[in-house]
């Protein structure tokens, strides 16, 4: 008998990187029963269901309110912005999906967890995964090894525009980076197709050919026709300048802007590559450097 019980997509309206919503709507696209859990109704929750997509309305920092997303569901995709919370959030969600009778969750997470990790939203998403697990799910962690492409239009689009300088913590390194749609094509090959992992339960995929941020600010150059070169800083100041520029964008935050400064000092040498993306999607991640040249990284970087 075919299971028709949906599979619940957390983060479906999520911006930054599109990852929930890229899952919520390929899945759809392959026939199967999709349940959105979205904060607020809104333009981004109606295009969820002028899709077909189930909309139901949750805060996974009230575990009360997550009582009619969970109903019936098996199978769930979790995901956490990259903030403070994630640990009750995983809490809430945990003792929900146990009374509901949830049985496996596909959670996002990043190369950077585990209980020693520098960052302290690293060492927070390594416990939000134990909580999981405590609570009886099956659960597949995607720790990705690879930086989110869409970053580059996140955290350096006014310095590119006025100073025509990537300025970050990064050194010369070069580094995995991911697209946010392969990162859901990570996330709907291990719903749909969780042998394919061999019972690894977590596991670190690497994205496209790795690039450095000096090749990155080359294939800028090249794309947006003006000079671009990278530049290094110390970490406290690029901390500074994203807690800054969250006063002005809600998908930044302070925890962000440590975060990813705090990796910047960590990832000072080349890691190594692996293949789990093919393995797992049976396709090829998109590289850094494609992403640019197509124009899907660097579309924001265009003088408005």
């Amino acid at each position: 008998m075919v299971d028709q019980s949906p599979i619940l997509v957390v983060g479906a309206t999520g911006r930054h990187g599109g990852t929930g919503n890229f899952v919520a709507h390929e899945l759809n696209r392959r026939g199967v029963l999709v349940r959105a859990l979205v904060r607020q109704h809104d333009s981004r929750s109606e295009a969820l269901q002028a899709s077909g997509i189930e909309v139901v309305l949750g805060d996974l920092h009230d575990e009360r309110s997550l009582k009619g997303a969970v109903e019936g569901v098996k199978a769930a995709y979790f995901t956490y912005p990259i903030a403070g919370g994630v640990v009750p959030a995983a809490a809430n969600f945990a003792v929900a999906a146990r009374d509901a009778g949830v049985e496996r969750a596909v959670i996002m997470s990043m190369g950077i967890t585990r209980q020693d990790s520098p960052s302290p939203l690293g060492r927070a998403q390594w416990l939000a995964e134990e909580v999981l697990q405590w609570s009886g799910l099956a659960t597949i962690n995607l720790r990705v090894a690879a930086l989110f492409a869409e970053n580059i239009d996140l955290l350096h689009r006014d310095d590119i525009l006025i100073d025509g300088v990537l300025r970050n913590s990064f050194s010369d390194v070069p580094l995995s980076w991911i697209t946010g749609e392969d990162a859901g094509k990570l996330a709907i090959a291990a719903l749909l197709h969780p042998e394919r992992l061999n019972g690894e339960r977590t596991i670190y995929p690497t994205g496209g050919a790795q690039a450095s941020y000096p090749e990155i600010a080359q294939a800028l150059s090249e794309r947006l026709g003006r000079p671009i070169r990278h530049e290094t800083v110390p970490r406290k100041d690029w901390a500074d300048r994203l807690v800054h520029l969250s006063l002005s964008d809600a998908r930044l935050s302070p925890e962000m802007a440590e975060h990813i400064s705090t990796v910047g000092i960590a990832l000072r040498q080349k890691l190594p590559m692996n293949q789990l993306f093919e393995e797992l999607t049976h396709e090829k991640p998109t590289s850094m450097l494609d992403a640019i040249a197509s124009g899907m990284v660097g579309g924001g970087l265009e003088p408005t």
